[in-house]
């Protein structure tokens, strides 16, 4: 005996109902996360994109890519996310340059305090000043004198406007002494014309010098900060050293497109708490020198400080980017 099943019409759109669910369901597990990072792939930015990647993917259920925006020191990069949509799904991964390029570069295409939204602040690295072996200085009150001897001291840094020539400038007017700048084309051959002997010194965030400390290689003198770095404990901190005015450090952090929904920078708040909080993560950032991790509302108020510290400041040195 054959039967016979008629699709009533409130079956069929029950049915109609349900695949439209499944369909927006597996639509948002696949929806893509941007992170836009301003500098070239390899490069630190572009390695901490990578250890937060994919478990930001696990946490929110979304694939997560990472787009690699090199040039003009950040600002290529920053400009495109200022123009990403502003639906939760583009982020902006950045360093402390995002506050010092507002005042180094002329006639930025964006608004930093304007376009964009601090989400989370993954943590700040520490700034540490070494020497070449053979300039015969152990600490900061040895090198201030050497510095003020008949011969001026020379540095070299990632080129003007950068964190490397502007800690140096930092030192420079903390303490009261003229040195000569020495621009390289990356960290890299600074590092390589240190070690040869060739310029006197750097400052640099610590994990970029810490082996070549601890390896004998170059001589920390200090920390430009108010406690010491786990990384180099060793070394004292600039308050230890007596040169107090000497505070800087490199911060790395995840901003949005301001227009981005509340809700949304709620969520992605809350999805990078608990990626920075998982072990594994945390132990990778440590190792990279992280410190003072901060939620959205102390992000900002670490921007707006920076923002009124550093802007006057570099627009006095005048100071302009390559």
């Amino acid at each position: 005996m054959k039967t016979s099943f008629t699709c009533t019409p409130v079956f069929q759109r029950c049915v109609m109902a349900t695949l439209l669910s499944l369909s927006c369901s597996v639509l948002a597990q696949n929806e893509v996360i941007k992170i836009i990072v301003p500098f070239a792939a390899g490069g630190p930015g572009d390695q901490i994109a990578r250890i937060i990647a994919t478990p930001l993917g696990q946490v929110t259920a979304k694939t997560v890519v990472i787009d690699n925006r090199g040039g003009a020191g950040g600002v290529i990069g920053v400009a495109a996310a200022a123009k990403a949509p502003a639906d939760g799904n583009n982020l902006l991964l950045t360093t402390s340059s995002f506050v010092m390029t507002a005042a180094t570069t002329p006639n930025l295409p964006y608004n930093p305090r304007k376009d964009f939204e601090p989400i989370y602040l993954l943590g700040e690295v520490q700034t540490v000043l070494a020497v070449k072996n053979s300039l015969g200085v152990n600490n900061l009150n040895e090198l201030i004198a050497k510095a003020k001897g008949s011969n001026k001291l020379n540095y070299g840094s990632t080129g003007v406007g950068g964190t490397m020539h502007i800690g140096a400038v930092l030192f420079g007017k903390a303490a009261n002494v003229e040195i000569v700048h020495i621009p390289y084309k990356g960290a890299g051959p600074a590092l390589t014309d240190l070690l040869s002997g060739t310029i006197d010194f750097v400052n640099a965030d610590v994990p970029i010098l810490k082996n070549l400390v601890k390896d004998g290689r170059i001589k920390a003198i200090v920390i430009y900060d108010t406690k010491r770095s786990p990384l180099l404990p060793e070394v004292p901190t600039s308050i230890e050293a007596g040169l107090p005015a000497l505070q800087m450090s490199n911060w790395y952090g995840v901003l949005v497109p301001m227009a981005t929904p509340m809700d949304a920078k709620k969520r992605l708040e809350e999805a990078l708490g608990k990626v920075v909080r998982q072990p594994d993560i945390a132990a990778k950032l440590s190792e990279a020198g992280f410190i003072s991790a901060k939620d959205m509302t102390g992000f900002k108020a670490k921007l707006d400080a920076d923002f009124e510290r550093w802007i006057p400041w570099l627009k006095e040195e005048n100071i302009v980017a390559d």
